[in-house]
């Protein structure tokens, strides 16, 4: 098989796992590629069967927004805390490589986001998201107007904090957060759902796949983020049109995997006995 080992330079932990366990696979007579998130050379990436990222949930958007593109799957090893994203320990690093190597394993596809920054009519910024797509405030403390539109009908202009819109996947981050719906994260369904609305509805909305979202900022200063860790300032008048792109995440799922409602019930809804 070839193989990329991937992890975050400025993750000293993660970078230490990533080497040893490159080390065990080449060990094992498989071709490597030690891969940088942070400065991905894209030759690296030619032919490759899996990736291994070594991190968190936030190491895994990064490297979903760098790799889907070249549609490689990702099997996700968590540096800490159990994670949505990752599916194996360190520990359990071998084990489930082993399952990947000798066949053992699915590919679930999660949908993702294109977000596109029209300004004055040109595009300035185009980027893909596995989270979500968020139009908010920027320094100053004050709600924004936000207006919407779906497939080019005018829905509502919200006069609130931001605008999220986002992936069944990112429906357990920050939309979460602020009352937006739990999606089971295989859905294609995007949602949208506003922070802080002041004086304007309040719940979330559910789009069908095929559905085209613009969020049109009518004041300023405001930004625009992408999953959370690549942002954009945004004057008013900006546009950021967003929709569902053919790429997807391609995730690895051993039997290491845990099941995403038993994740939910841990991390989330707290149950006992999980």
């Amino acid at each position: 098989m070839k193989v990329a080992i991937c992890a975050r330079s400025r993750f000293e932990s993660a970078v230490h796992e990533a080497r040893a366990a490159s080390q065990r696979v080449k060990a094992l007579g498989h071709s490597v590629s030690e891969v940088s998130l942070d400065d991905v050379k894209y030759s690296q990436l030619d032919g490759l069967d899996v990736a291994c990222v070594f991190g968190g949930d936030g190491t895994m958007l990064h490297a979903a927004r760098a790799l889907a593109p070249h549609g490689v799957p990702l099997l996700g090893v968590n540096i800490g805390h159990l994670g949505f994203l990752t599916i194996a320990t360190t520990k359990e690093f071998d084990a489930a490589f082993g399952d990947v190597a000798a066949g053992r394993y699915e590919v679930e596809e999660r949908a993702m986001l294109e977000a596109r920054l029209v300004r004055a009519g040109r595009d300035v910024v185009t980027a893909l998201a596995l989270n979500d797509v968020v139009v908010a405030r920027g320094a100053q403390v004050r709600s924004i107007h936000i207006a919407v539109t779906v497939d080019g009908d005018p829905l509502i202009v919200y006069w609130s904090d931001g605008v999220i819109t986002a992936t069944a996947t990112g429906s357990t981050a920050y939309g979460f957060s602020v009352g937006g719906p739990l999606i089971l994260p295989t859905s294609r369904a995007i949602t949208l759902v506003p922070i802080a609305p002041h004086l304007s509805f309040a719940n979330a909305f559910v789009f069908e796949p095929g559905q085209r979202i613009s969020l049109e900022v009518q004041d300023e200063p405001a930004r625009l983020s992408i999953d959370g860790q690549v942002e954009h300032d945004l004057r008013a008048a900006d546009r950021v049109e967003v929709r569902q792109p053919k790429t997807v995440t391609k995730l690895v799922r051993t039997a290491h995997a845990r099941p995403f409602l038993d994740l939910l019930r841990q991390k989330i809804l707290k149950e006992p006995g999980v």
